[in-house]
């Protein structure tokens, strides 16, 4: 339903269980006297969190972790009502992630965020340097439908800790409508800290039009520009996780069960719906029949869905359904694009029936020509090419406007790192897949189109923090040497001094140590 007004557009939009087509609620466009609302909450909820010591904080933070821990199972169902993935994949990467992080930051949060003393020069001497990391103010955050859970509380969680209080848009597609509200209220946290907003495209623009103190977007590399142009005009920060497209490098020595193991579960977790998501794979030639052989034998092996059945074979379900029926679409027009240009379809490629339950899908002969081989794809589809040599590979690999992550698989030590080093990307696994994602401690983040920014790790608190550069000088009658008024000694002076200081070692400290004082006397009130 959509109702038109001279200053408002109200809709209405469905959410609804991608396994079965069962409409579970209606969420209704906040209006604009709704949205200013939450912000002036969300504007006096700074004021006591940047009060707050970052101790408070992760006491604070603590109470969702506890709760999210005892009512992990109930959580964990209404992830899958809404994204069609599997139970255990709801619980190992929505749920431990963002508990893990949390304890990740009880443990060093402290450390991170306290002032830090910084060395100050020879010629500054007397001052003292040192850094803070203060909060930044309300902050904008919009999650993505994929991961909805733990893509939205890793930046809310390290947001908070850093002492800002959040604006929280969740996709309109899987926004799991009063569950954050639910964990804070269940909690005892401070609903105030977090002002969570449905709507769509229209909420997320007025959202920035309040100018918030930084936005935080996750999702498609289109809209990250749309929201970066628009937050250009008020010169708010911007920090964007956007798409993947993102290759695995297999070497011919590396161990071919465990690498086509990787290759299976990075290309098909979460339905191939994962911003990581194996997408590409560059096997050496010597090994590439066998590899696709056997890749082909394991796609074949999986447990996925039939129709809207839970399981399959009497096992527990592997590969759920895709979430988006929009997604399925451009997934099935990259794969018609690519069988009419050659692509060979070794295992999947086309839905049974009309249900969001997409087959593990299997590509060989892929050339630059189809749309397969530079757009993200973002359903359970893999593509397998063949490479000579580790120049060759690196090649391939770099060939993509994305760089957000990359595996590589030998057994060649010092080849796995000189490859690593060598794709542009945010995140390269060796011998693992998807594996950076695993670690707390690790920043995520983008190159070239996959986006900027890093969050996660120290890396996410100082994202979500002005860091401020403090020097400390005495309280004392004289001036600067290098102040008013210049004269052709002073000149000649700072130029010996330069050179001194530059110079290094003992000689040049004991050079600009005499060179100091005899510039002092220039600093005479």
């Amino acid at each position: 339903m959509e109702t038109d007004a001279v200053t408002d557009v109200t809709q209405s939009f469905d959410v609804c269980n991608p396994r079965t087509g069962q409409a579970l609620y209606t969420i209704d466009e906040p209006s604009p006297g709704e949205l200013t609302q939450a912000f002036d909450t969300a504007q006096a909820a700074f004021q006591q969190l940047r009060s707050m010591t970052i101790s408070q904080r992760l006491l604070e933070v603590g109470k969702l972790k506890n709760y999210i821990q005892q009512h992990k199972e109930e959580i964990v169902q209404r992830i899958v009502d809404e994204t069609g993935k599997p139970r255990i994949e709801a619980l190992m990467t929505e749920i431990f992630p963002t508990l893990d992080l949390i304890q990740y930051y009880e443990k060093t949060a402290v450390k991170t965020l306290r002032d830090q003393a910084q060395p100050t020069p020879l010629v500054m001497m007397g001052k003292k340097s040192k850094i803070y990391y203060e909060p930044l103010g309300p902050v904008l955050i919009i999650s993505p439908w994929n991961y909805p859970f733990n893509l939205s509380m890793t930046p809310i969680i390290t947001a908070l800790i850093a002492g800002n209080s959040v604006l929280f848009k969740p996709s309109e597609h899987t926004p799991l409508r009063g569950l954050l509200e639910e964990i804070m209220k269940g909690s005892g946290f401070n609903p105030n800290f977090v002002q969570v907003i449905y709507g769509a495209k229209e909420t997320g623009k007025r959202l920035i039009d309040l100018q918030p103190a930084k936005i935080f977007f996750t999702g498609s590399e289109g809209a990250g520009k749309a929201i970066m142009a628009q937050a250009a005009q008020y010169l708010v920060p911007v920090e964007l996780e956007l798409g993947g497209k993102d290759p695995m490098v297999v070497f011919d020595d590396a161990t071919l069960s465990r690498a086509v193991q990787g290759a299976l579960w990075g290309g098909m977790t979460n339905c191939g719906q994962t911003c990581t998501s194996v997408e590409r794979i560059f096997v050496q030639e010597p090994i590439v029949d066998d590899f696709v052989n056997q890749l082909n034998g394991a796609i074949g092996a999986l447990a996925t869905q039939s129709g809207h059945e839970e399981t399959s074979h009497n096992k527990a379900l592997d590969v759920g359904c895709m979430t988006a029926r929009f997604q399925i679409e451009k997934v099935e027009a990259q794969l018609a694009d690519a069988v009419s240009k050659g692509a060979k379809v070794h295992c999947g490629g086309t839905r049974t029936d009309d249900s969001n339950a997409f087959p593990p899908t299997l590509l060989t002969n892929i050339d630059p020509s189809m749309a397969i081989y530079g757009e993200e794809t973002f359903g359970p589809v893999v593509t397998v090419v063949p490479f000579k040599d580790e120049a060759d590979a690196i090649r391939l690999a770099n060939d993509s406007r994305y760089g957000l992550s990359a595996s590589v698989w030998t057994a060649d030590a010092e080849r796995a790192d000189r490859v690593a080093r060598e794709i542009i990307t945010g995140n390269v696994s060796i011998n693992n897949v998807l594996a950076t994602q695993g670690n707390s401690a690790l920043p995520f983040g983008g190159a070239k189109s996959s986006g900027m920014g890093r969050y996660k790790g120290a890396h996410g608190l100082y994202s979500f923090s002005n860091v401020k550069s403090i020097l400390v000088d005495k309280n004392s009658a004289k001036k600067e040497p290098i102040w008013y008024p210049y004269t052709e000694e002073k000149y000649g002076l700072i130029s010996q001094l330069i050179d001194a200081s530059i110079q290094g070692g003992i000689g040049g400290l004991i050079k600009t140590a005499l060179i100091g004082m005899k510039l002092d006397k220039f600093t005479k009130p």
